[in-house]
């Protein structure tokens, strides 16, 4: 039976309906599976020169592949041969429509494609009109007055033949009124030459010559008027006529003109100024006027905030001020000769800053400054600050020129001035050494400041260092042997106390702790009196309590006077023998207060009067003593009061005046006995005490 045989596809890439029928050439499925042969890849791959034959070793698989792939390529070439030659003209016919299609379509392209922009950094004088009026056209565009006077000259003298002539033409208009604006911003800003120069640059040829003609003498017309007013201004200020200045002013802000109108402000501020200046001028005269030469320092400072552009400082009263300036300077050299230098520096400290100085003024200066610092009595503690003023002194005198009058003096002051700062070093050296708060350095401080000899300025200065630095000295080497005997007396016993009193006495007299070791050694001292008789105070008190107080007030007076306790012990006896003046007064008392009970007035008040003042029952014995005498006094006015009854015989008148002179005389035998009393008015009229 024959086989049926599938018509190949017209493309290439159409896959056939099975391998097999699409093949002609290719075996069946019987042959290939046959046993006995081999596969269809087996004998395309026998047919490779490059393949080993059956039996022998093959290659990778890889390598398999790739053949395998290399074998259909050239199958498809093979199938392919016969579909070219079938449709070999409808290719043929397809190229050449698709070349008239491809052409029709770049020309669309070209032809609807902008042509190239003007290089405007290549234009020349030989390019074309259009290319430089363009460029002319895109550099006038940035609005530079250069750039818009080239466009106008590229543009000015083309005639109406040309072609670009009324596109020209626009574009000049525009570019002279952009000039003319820049010639208007420039009077503007008040450089009405240069505004004039641009707008006389716009050519005839331009729409707006006239106008741009007419805009140049309108500016200068109003300039000038500006400056004759600003001229007539001027001349009034330096008059001091300040109200026809302030009408010159007045017209002056009608004019038009910018630069003027932008200077009303400033010469307003000119008029002011020149007022301001003059009344301070003024006020310096007559200040100047009512005070001594030495107040002119004081004139020149009113005179000082005058503005020194003013017409009144240029014309008056800068003169006047260098007048007073050379006064001032008369005066303080002056005060420099007498000496009286305090005097001469404030006299040359009241002249401003901002005075002017001539070089002998300066001169002058420098020489004040230099004898301040070598007249100075600052006994401060020696550095690098008071270092710096003396050699700005030295440095100061040494400018003073050679043919200044003034030199003689400073050749004199040099020497001592750098003497001085010699000084001042060593010291300021010494006394980093005696900070340093060290035995070793201290010494060395001492060393350096003797070193300073009598003749030397600071000499009296270095002396009050060194006994500074020799104290500190004395405190460093004499406070550890304190320190010790402070700590043996930490004891508080006897032995320790001497040993410590003993240690301290090393400090010899006028040392730096002298005093604080003497005031310990008091202190120590008290507290071994107080050891040694703190046991006699305690004996004294016992004996006190049991009653012997006589024999405790002999005790206690043991202690003698400087001894610590001795104040205690006078305190103890004090009271002692106040306890036995009590009991004497109070016996006293008791005694006398029996007498008086009896009648004996007079005894009783003379016991009572030998307890005298300062004794402990002294107010009390007062107070009897008054009442005693009241009570006797009573008793006597009343016997002299007595009168007998008047009896009616003689007799009995007789017998009555014998009884009465027996009674007067038992009481004279009974005072007589007692003692004989006076009669005192008052208990004041009483003996003092023994």
């Amino acid at each position: 039976m024959a086989r049926k045989i599938t018509p190949r596809p017209w493309l290439p890439f159409q896959k056939p309906t099975s391998d097999v029928e699409n093949h002609p050439d290719q075996p069946s499925a019987d042959v290939e599976n046959h046993p006995d042969r081999p596969s269809a890849l087996s004998s395309v791959i026998s047919d490779d020169p490059d393949v080993p034959p059956p039996g022998k070793p093959t290659k990778s698989p890889a390598a398999v592949m790739a053949q395998a792939a290399s074998i259909r390529s050239r199958k498809m070439v093979k199938q392919l041969r016969p579909w070219a030659a079938q449709w070999k003209w409808q290719l043929i016919c397809l190229a050449i429509l698709s070349a008239i299609g491809g052409t029709g379509i770049g020309a669309f392209i070209w032809l609807s494609k902008a042509p190239p922009a003007v290089d405007c950094k290549k234009i020349s004088a030989w390019s074309v009109d259009s290319e430089r009026l363009f460029c002319a056209q895109e550099a006038a565009a940035t609005g530079k007055p250069e750039e818009l006077l080239n466009a106008i000259a590229l543009a000015k003298n083309w005639t109406p033949d040309d072609p670009l002539y009324g596109q020209a033409q626009l574009l000049l208009q525009d570019w002279s009124n952009a000039l003319l604006i820049v010639a208007r911003d420039r009077v503007f800003q008040r450089d009405i030459k240069g505004g004039v120069a641009l707008a006389r640059q716009i050519p005839a040829t331009s729409p707006i010559y006239k106008e741009a003609q007419a805009a140049i003498v309108r500016w200068q017309e109003e300039f000038n008027k500006g400056q004759v007013l600003f001229t007539k201004i001027q001349t009034e200020l330096k008059k001091q006529s300040w109200d026809k200045a302030s009408q010159n002013l007045a017209e002056l802000s009608l004019n038009t003109d910018p630069s003027w109108q932008d200077r009303i402000p400033e010469i307003r501020q000119q008029i002011n100024t020149e007022k301001l200046a003059a009344k301070l001028f003024q006020d310096a005269q007559t200040f100047a006027k009512a005070n001594p030469p030495g107040q002119l320092g004081r004139a020149i400072a009113i005179a000082d905030p005058i503005d020194r552009k003013t017409y009144v400082w240029t014309l008056k009263a800068q003169a006047e001020v260098t007048k007073w300036r050379n006064t001032i300077f008369s005066l303080a050299l002056a005060e420099l000769d007498k000496p009286n230098i305090a005097g001469a520096s404030a006299l040359v400290n009241s002249i401003p800053k901002s005075v002017q100085l001539t070089s002998a003024n300066v001169d002058f200066v420098r020489l004040v400054r230099g004898t301040e610092a070598d007249t100075s009595k600052d006994f401060s503690a020696p550095s690098l600050e008071k270092a710096a003023p003396l050699l700005l002194a030295v440095q100061l005198v040494r400018q003073i020129d050679s043919k200044s009058p003034f030199y003689s003096r400073a050749k004199t002051l040099l020497p001592r001035l750098e003497t001085k700062l010699q000084d001042v070093v060593a010291l300021t050296w010494s006394g980093a050494l005696a900070n340093m708060q060290q035995v070793p350095t201290l010494k060395m401080a001492v060393n350096q400041a003797k070193l300073i000899k009598p003749e030397r300025p600071s000499r009296l200065y270095a002396q009050t260092l060194l006994a500074q630095w020799q104290k500190e000295l004395q405190w460093m080497e004499d406070r550890p042997v304190l320190k010790q005997a402070r700590q043996v007396a930490t004891s508080g016993k006897i032995e320790p106390l001497r040993a410590a009193i003993a240690l301290a006495g090393v400090i010899q007299p006028k040392r730096a702790l002298r005093q604080e070791a003497q005031t310990d050694i008091a202190d120590w001292t008290a507290q071994i009196q107080v050891i040694e008789d703190t046991p006699i105070i305690n004996e004294a008190t016992a004996i006190a309590r049991s009653g012997r107080l006589g024999q405790a007030i002999d005790t206690a007076a043991k202690i003698r006077p400087g001894r610590a306790l001795y104040g205690e012990a006078q305190t103890l006896i004090s009271g002692w023998v106040y306890e036995i003046r009590l009991t004497e007064d109070r016996s006293t008392i008791a005694q006398a207060n029996r007498l008086a009970s009896i009648g004996s007035l007079t005894r009783a008040i003379d016991l009572a009067s030998t307890i005298y003042a300062g004794r402990p029952l002294y107010g009390e014995a007062r107070s009897l003593i008054s009442q005693w005498a009241v009570e006797r006094a009573e008793i006597w006015r009343q016997r002299e009061q007595y009168v007998p009854p008047n009896n009616s015989s003689p007799d009995s008148y007789e017998s009555s005046e014998e009884s009465e002179d027996d009674s007067r005389e038992n009481s004279d035998d009974d005072s007589a006995e007692r003692s004989p009393e006076p009669t005192p008015s008052s208990p004041d009229d009483a003996p003092p005490p023994p």
